[in-house]
């Protein structure tokens, strides 16, 4: 939870927020005509920004297109669901800089070898998939709203604008010609415990990543979680794996 909230603690993290919000409201703001689902959303070249930021720096990035995506909605699309929207685009830049550093080497974000683009594309997927559960299925939940054609319009957005408009722009900004500081976690654990914690991370991650493909599957079948048990089932297991991730140090 410390490394969550650190970005309010210091100068140099507040800055790079405030610059991830002014990106975001000004990708996110003229294509708010360009409507998919009237007062809920619409073409987002924008989402290809979480990804890129969480990535870079880290929370400052997540909590930057959080309060961006917010601001944004006042232009258009502000509801009850906005909440929504704030914690998914959070979680949208979050979980990629989550996954990054919780699995696999030490090592700073980059697309540099054939692994690290596998990897990169891997996460964009993941992370698209709980944004659209979090937004999609959060609707149906809490205000009885069941809209499958959310559900993959944010799929849409989440990969395809990452891949075609944020890896470009990730390969620039990792290349040795930038010297943006890339924001990395604080790690500060014995030889041990960081068998314990890598272990706890492998089953979060796996927790997280079978749950949603099964989600995937049920709705790809017609079902929607305010009705189906089942689904309530496997989006409890979605909803603690993805908190466990998030504030897991």
């Amino acid at each position: 939870m410390n490394e969550l909230f650190s970005p309010f603690r210091s100068k140099q993290t507040l800055i790079q927020m405030g610059l991830c919000i002014l990106v975001f409201i000004g990708m996110a703001v003229p294509f708010k005509v360009m409507v998919l689902i009237e007062g809920f959303t619409e073409v987002r070249p924008v989402n290809a920004v979480p990804v890129v930021v969480g990535l870079l720096l880290g929370p400052a990035g997540a909590w930057g297109c959080a309060i961006g995506n917010l601001i944004a909605d006042l232009f258009g699309t502000f509801s009850k669901a906005s909440i929504l929207g704030f914690i998914g685009n959070f979680i949208a830049a979050y979980l990629p800089y989550k996954l990054w550093h919780l699995t696999g080497k030490k090592q700073t974000p980059n697309v540099k070898s054939y692994t690290n683009i596998m990897k990169f594309i891997l996460i964009v997927a993941i992370a698209a998939l709980a944004t659209a559960l979090i937004i999609a299925c959060g609707i149906d939940v809490l205000l009885g709203m069941w809209l499958p054609q959310i559900f993959w319009i944010i799929i849409f957005n989440d990969v395809g604008f990452p891949l075609l408009i944020g890896l470009p722009v990730f390969i620039v900004l990792t290349s040795k010609e930038c010297t943006l500081q890339i924001t990395l976690p604080i790690r500060g654990l014995g030889v041990e415990k960081g068998k314990r914690t890598l272990l706890v991370n492998y089953v979060l991650v796996s927790a997280l990543i079978v749950s949603e493909f099964i989600l995937l599957g049920m709705i790809g079948f017609g079902m929607q979680m305010s009705t189906s048990l089942l689904m309530a089932c496997f989006g409890s297991l979605f909803a603690i794996a993805l908190l466990g991730i998030v504030v897991n140090e």
